[in-house]
């Protein structure tokens, strides 16, 4: 019973964001890249076995179901259902950083409650086809959004990868080292969040207050908020030398604009890696 369990609210975690309205055409590129970040890099994937012909799902979704949601209720028009009641009933705590709200919950919403919010949802289950990223700067990236971002100008031991460009207000900074990972958000403005179901940790790193929640580490930088996402963990010392590693780079002249537009419009594109699937922590 209990892998039909999880199976059922799986399908029923698909169904409801499937189905969500948003309001904020910004607020879907988020909850879409946020998802798809965790599912290239293989954070979130499936683990089926074959049993008498039926595969089954064993993977737990606990923290997956309330983090998915959550940014949902976060970032778009979500209407009042149970599920959303009971949601609401179990928050312990709420942090702001920057254009990322954190909520810490007390529990998982009620299987009952999940249930009410898969009978409502209704509409188109296309697949979702992820694209290919071209490749560019950050100096780049920064000229094609329009925001001269601060970034990370060195990493210890990592190579630069890419700069990926998410919607008009959002770039994703690429490192690696080998096969592992190490990966920035960098965005201003609209509105961002995330759920969990753990402690949300803050520490004060060199004068800059730093969250960590779901493993990412996440702090504001010149009115810009940074997530950190990483395969392994940087205690304090390491953190601090990252943060205060970030600058902001030479306003781009309107040359440098046009050359950058016209770049990414002609740009091949190619496959970037893909996000690290187990964020950085403070020890």
């Amino acid at each position: 019973m209990r892998d039909e369990q999880e199976h059922n609210e799986f399908c029923d975690l698909t169904n409801l964001l499937t189905n969500v309205e948003l309001d904020d055409k910004a607020s879907k590129n988020r909850t879409y890249n946020r998802l798809k970040f965790k599912i290239e890099a293989g954070a979130i994937k499936p683990d089926f076995t074959k049993k008498d012909e039926i595969m089954l799902k064993n993977k737990k979704w606990k923290s997956v179901t309330v983090s998915a949601i959550a940014v949902i209720c976060l970032t778009g028009a979500f209407s009042t259902t149970s599920f959303a009641q009971g949601m609401l009933e179990s928050i312990l705590a709420r942090f702001q950083v920057g254009n990322l709200q954190i909520v810490q919950y007390d529990k998982e919403p009620s299987s009952s409650a999940n249930n009410s919010a898969s009978e409502q949802a209704t509409g188109d289950t296309s697949r979702v086809e992820l694209q290919p990223r071209p490749e560019l700067t950050v100096q780049e990236a920064r000229s094609v959004l329009g925001l001269n971002f601060p970034a990370p100008t060195r990493l210890a031991d990592y190579q630069y990868v890419n700069t990926v460009i998410h919607g008009t207000n959002m770039a994703e900074v690429q490192f690696a080292q080998g096969e592992k990972m190490v990966n920035f958000l960098i965005s201003k403005g609209g509105e961002n969040g995330i759920g969990t179901t753990d402690e949300v940790k803050k520490e004060v790193i060199h004068g800059t207050t730093v969250y960590f929640a779901n493993g990412i580490v996440i702090w504001e930088n010149q009115g810009f908020t940074v997530e950190l996402y990483a395969q392994e963990d940087f205690d304090t010392t390491a953190l601090g030398k990252i943060i205060e590693g970030f600058k902001v780079g030479t306003p781009p002249t309107q040359t440098e604009i046009n050359q950058a537009k016209e770049k990414l419009k002609n740009a091949t594109p190619t496959e970037a890696a893909g996000p690290a699937p187990a964020p950085a922590s403070s020890k």
